[in-house]
């Protein structure tokens, strides 16, 4: 059974309070006070969800009690209520906080509605902070969120593998999944949490550049190089840790060398004659298997078992389904705050595409979808329109939708053509008329359906 919200309501005219207990506490816990000062000692003890707060009341002005109350922590979700629909009084309510107002003599209906979207509100601001709540507690870094076994076990596996200074972790897992968010997180909880934290992508330069990225050089190495040379990400992450992302991509020459820098604790600059001596902890992340690259010869076996002493496997999003509502809603929240927007929640279209996108680009598609819908939509929920670009397609490895396919038959019948022309249209249009989106919805080769686009009529 659901837990009844906390209403607490302050307003001298003991009538009127009556009159809004009687329409909420059938399916609320209602409190009342007549006096500001009476209603701010209730809600320090009560803590309720939501305030219905009169601005005109015997000991000060509404307006005026308004910050206070929303001072108070946890910090409750605040509606107005007037006599005088004075747009200068609304203003400054917005300004201070209150979520929304209402005019005595309140409509009923316009009463259920703002009570309604209060609730939502406060409940959903309760749940971000209870999430970065259970995030901090747990790691300590404010973007891990997830419920799946499998995703806390790599959580956990992370926290108790940086007890160690030197131990190498292996991260893998699918591009987006958060293997560098798990990086920082066995680098914040390890004891070289107060040295540096360098990361470098393997898979972005060449082999020369990733040398002198990596190694740095004296000067005059080679055509091109600074004239007092350039320190290397091994100096600069001494003390600290040094993330390589996508190791795999490491030319064999190179991973040689890193081999002997995780052996000998030291290294030469490129083009130099002294060694430089470095304390680092390596941690690595490949978006395959690791060990079968290593197989296939393409990975030094050796290295390999100096940066996979512990390992750790990332889920894809789309493994973990009951994470994707939480994760979209603390992004929602994030750029709530970045765009000055008010986003309260999804309505239940929008949850359902958000359920069934395969999310091949994992935890990083997800963000920045929140942030394209927040940054380009101005409405107050999240919207199934607004996800369109998602193309409502579940996509092979997505929870399948509740529910048989179901299409409406008339009594008298009709031709199979028509039938198959019927879902072939009704796939191109869901799918925003892309050929390719809809040839893989219908699962079909991507010329037979613009051959048969073109014999409907369709494509020219």
């Amino acid at each position: 059974m659901r837990e009844k919200h906390k209403i607490l309501i302050v307003d001298d005219e003991a009538p009127f309070r009556s009159a809004l207990k009687r329409l909420l506490e059938k399916n609320h816990i209602v409190l009342q006070a007549d006096r500001g000062s009476t209603g701010l000692q209730m809600a320090e003890r009560e803590e309720p969800d939501l305030i219905l707060l009169d601005i005109g009341l015997p000991d000060g002005s509404g307006l005026e009690l308004l910050p206070r109350f929303k001072e108070l922590r946890p910090s409750p979700t605040v509606v107005m209520i007037t006599a005088y629909e004075k747009v200068k009084d609304i203003v400054l309510a917005i300004k201070r906080g209150a979520f929304d107002y209402l005019v005595k003599p309140v409509d009923l209906d316009e009463f259920e509605l703002t009570i309604q979207n209060a609730l939502e509100h406060s409940g959903l601001r309760n749940e971000v902070v209870r999430l970065r709540q259970e995030v901090q507690r747990l790691q300590g870094v404010d973007r891990l969120i997830g419920r799946d076994p499998a995703f806390l076990d790599a959580q956990m596996l992370a926290i108790k593998s940086a007890q160690s200074r030197d131990a190498g972790v292996l991260i893998q897992g699918e591009s987006g999944a958060g293997k560098e968010l798990f990086a920082r997180l066995i680098h914040t909880k390890s004891p070289r949490a107060a040295y540096p934290f360098v990361a470098l992508n393997c898979a972005a330069f060449g082999t020369e550049i990733i040398e002198s990225e990596l190694f740095g050089y004296e000067k005059g190495a080679f055509t091109g190089a600074k004239s007092e040379g350039k320190e290397g990400l091994l100096q600069v992450a001494d003390g600290g840790t040094l993330f390589l992302d996508e190791v795999v991509d490491l030319h064999p020459e190179i991973q040689a060398k890193v081999l002997r820098v995780l052996e000998e604790k030291e290294f030469y600059p490129v083009g130099g004659t002294r060694k430089r001596k470095v304390d680092i902890r390596i941690v690595s992340a490949c978006n395959q298997d690791l060990w079968e690259m290593t197989e296939q010869g393409r990975f030094r076996k050796d290295l390999y078992f100096r940066l996979a002493t512990i390992r750790i496997d990332l889920p894809s999003l789309r493994r973990r389904p009951e994470d994707i509502l939480p994760l979209a809603l603390f992004f929602m929240e994030e750029f709530n705050d970045k765009y000055g927007k008010k986003f309260r929640g999804f309505n239940p279209k929008a949850e359902q595409l958000l359920l069934n996108h395969a999310w091949p680009g994992n935890v990083r598609e997800l963000r920045n979808t929140i942030e394209r819908v927040i940054l380009l939509e101005n409405d107050e929920m999240i919207l199934g329109r607004h996800l369109h670009f998602l193309g409502g397609s579940p996509g092979a490895d997505s929870p399948a939708p509740s529910g048989r396919f179901k299409l409406d038959l008339p009594e008298d019948g009709m031709a199979l053509d028509e039938v198959e022309k019927e879902i072939i249209l009704q796939a191109y249009e869901k799918c925003g008329r892309n050929k390719s989106k809809t040839a893989r919805f219908l699962h079909l080769p991507r010329h037979i359906l613009i051959y048969r686009l073109k014999k409907m009529g369709v494509e020219n």
